[in-house]
């Protein structure tokens, strides 16, 4: 399961993968306690998969001119990932692969409809028992497609973005799926005597409505929350809230989480997440992402993220693998960018 690379060499003379992009040590310690936990759940092959996740890297590398440094630039060029739903790794990859994607389609829609703006609403349902999280995602992901197809939505917004999310109450066990979805509301909608603009209380009955329940669930509408700042819009502030995926490993891949309680809400959400579109867009958002091919932000190329330079001018390739005494990704070997492929 792991490869000690030159073990004649004492670890101070190894040379450790740096990446400022990304973490890449500290989510591969990570797969390995999930590995674990899958195992302690009972799913073995999976357990599989999470511990052989990235476990070696290869990074092209070559010269930049315009890097003060003098520092070679590395991009990565080829690994193997496990692509399971609580990787830590593979969603760190995703969520990142998401924002930009998303961004992008924020960012060309505004560029298309000069003025058009952005809400940030978030639809909640009450928490359910581990066993009852499956339906109770389909049940959210329903409600959601009535409160689209309500006559005054198409109206008041001409497009949207959703993404459900899954936390865990520590206290009682229970977890809270909710939505998280940015929408572009119509010209005119925050004019209010043309009649498109919704209140916070004609929003709770709406979602009430669409959800089919007998209780008032809680809502929140605003503004996109992030500012814009000097390095990223106000779509790439929203975009980074929305993309986040759909689970958080630190609920589970906690040290001061028994070994049962972790396998247990491993299993949970294995369960819980089988077979569901945890994204999805519509109206003119989802015209926007067909155009610049980003319908999909749950599935795609977690090697080379949107916004990496290119690999194909590489001078040579570096290979980095997985080191258990040093616990972290050292050099293993140098080739010519043709033997890598």
């Amino acid at each position: 399961m792991g490869f000690d690379a030159d073990c004649t060499k004492s670890p101070e003379k190894l040379q450790v993968l740096r990446d400022k992009k990304f973490p890449w040590r500290e989510k591969k310690r990570k797969t390995y306690r999930l590995a674990h936990l899958y195992d302690l759940a009972g799913y073995e092959r999976y357990a599989d998969r999470a511990a052989a996740c990235a476990s070696w890297l290869q990074y092209a590398v070559s010269e930049n001119p315009d890097d003060v440094l003098g520092e070679p630039l590395r991009t990565l060029h080829s690994a193997a990932f496990c692509d399971l739903r609580l990787c830590p790794m593979c969603n760190a990859r995703k969520a990142k692969r998401a924002a930009i994607l998303l961004s992008r389609v924020l960012d060309e829609a505004q560029r298309r409809y000069p003025g058009l703006q952005y809400i940030f609403l978030t639809l909640t349902a009450r928490n359910v028992p581990g066993p009852e999280l499956g339906d109770a995602i389909s049940e959210l992901t329903k409600g959601w497609y009535y409160l689209v197809h309500q006559k005054q939505f198409p109206r008041s917004f001409v497009g949207w973005f959703r993404a459900i999310e899954v936390t865990r109450n520590a206290e009682d066990g229970t977890y809270h799926p909710h939505i998280h979805a940015i929408l572009a509301p119509a010209f005119g909608y925050f004019t209010y005597k043309n009649g498109l603009y919704v209140h916070h209380d004609e929003w709770v009955a709406r979602w009430r409505q669409a959800l089919r329940v007998d209780y008032d669930p809680s809502v929140d509408v605003r503004a996109t929350r992030a500012k814009e700042t000097k390095r990223k819009s106000r779509a790439q502030a929203a975009a980074e809230e929305a993309a986040k995926y759909a689970t958080k490993d630190s609920e589970f891949i906690r040290g001061d989480i028994p070994d049962a309680v972790a396998a247990q809400i491993v299993r949970d959400y294995t369960q819980g997440l089988r077979r569901k579109r945890l994204t999805a867009f519509g109206g003119l958002l989802k015209f926007v992402a067909k155009l610049l091919d980003a319908e999909n932000l749950e599935e795609g190329d977690l090697v080379h993220l949107p916004d990496d330079i290119r690999d194909d001018v590489a001078t040579l390739i570096e290979v980095y693998r997985w080191h258990f005494g040093v616990a972290d990704y050292v050099l293993a070997d140098v080739l010519g960018p043709s033997a890598a492929d």
